[in-house]
């Protein structure tokens, strides 16, 4: 059996993924002032610890501790952490955030022998979703076992009542360096999982250079969906947003930011 599609994209093919999340550098600052209301909302202290699960090259992670955050950033690819600890390094936060190498389907085992807790772990840029809906919610249940009590999650994620509304089957990106991304997609109604083909080029010329070709599905969910889910795991729904600047949810939104705490008495 082949590695699945986490592997081959965000391992075997990290540069090809690593340049969309590189491109995305510079709107993530708008991301974490929209994190940062919300922690400032629900009594993270100055100077609180975040978990980010499924941290990529560490975007916001690294922008969370030049405010002064303590961060783990945990990720399944190697070179997605080799190139978080370098722009952490770049910006001078070393010393404020810890990247670690892991699977979040782990992430208890990973990090339950450190004795450390949370007052805030983030789940961001669609980042579950990966397998099926029991790893989702093992995923979640874990993140709340090493959150505080009083501790947020913030999971911001494609919101899938948008996606049936406004359903785009293909679409064509173009990135720096003449790379041409071809998104192919279908949204299977009954399993509310998005099946998407990807295909990464280069331009020589006239002509297209192929890079590779990536199958990709994943479960999305519509928010009373993720608030079962959430809740199930542990966590007590609190409030959710279009996106970072808190507009309230829609079927006209493509994004969806759902908070929820851990009350006191819940699991620890």
């Amino acid at each position: 059996m082949g590695r699945h599609w986490t592997e081959r994209l965000f391992i075997d093919y990290a540069s090809l993924y690593g340049v969309q999340l590189e491109e995305r550098l510079e709107r993530t600052g708008v991301e974490v002032e929209g994190l940062m209301r919300l922690f400032s909302e629900h009594g993270v202290p100055p100077g609180g610890t975040v978990l980010d699960l499924a941290c990529g090259i560490g975007r916001h992670s690294i922008l969370l501790a030049e405010k002064g955050y303590r961060v783990v950033g945990v990720d399944i690819s190697p070179p997605f952490i080799k190139r978080a600890e370098e722009l952490a390094a770049e910006r001078g936060v070393s010393g404020r955030v810890e990247f670690m190498v892991g699977d979040m389907r782990r992430v208890g085992e990973l990090l339950g022998d450190r004795g450390e807790s949370f007052d805030v772990v983030v789940n961001l840029f669609t980042s579950h979703g990966y397998w099926d809906e029991a790893t989702d919610g093992a995923i979640f249940s874990q993140a709340c076992g090493l959150a505080k009590q009083g501790g947020i999650f913030v999971i911001h994620t494609v919101n899938r009542d948008y996606l049936v509304r406004h359903f785009q089957a293909m679409d064509v990106s173009y990135g720096e360096g003449g790379r041409v991304m071809i998104m192919e997609r279908r949204l299977d109604l009954m399993s509310s999982r998005m099946f998407n083909v990807w295909r990464y080029y280069e331009q020589q010329g006239d002509d297209l250079e192929h890079l590779s070709t990536f199958e990709i599905d994943h479960r999305v969910y519509s928010l009373h969906e993720l608030v079962r889910l959430v809740e199930n795991a542990g966590w007590s729904y609190h409030s959710s947003f279009w996106g970072y600047d808190m507009e309230p949810v829609s079927t006209d939104a493509f994004g969806l930011v759902l908070v929820a705490r851990k009350e006191s008495g819940e699991m620890d």
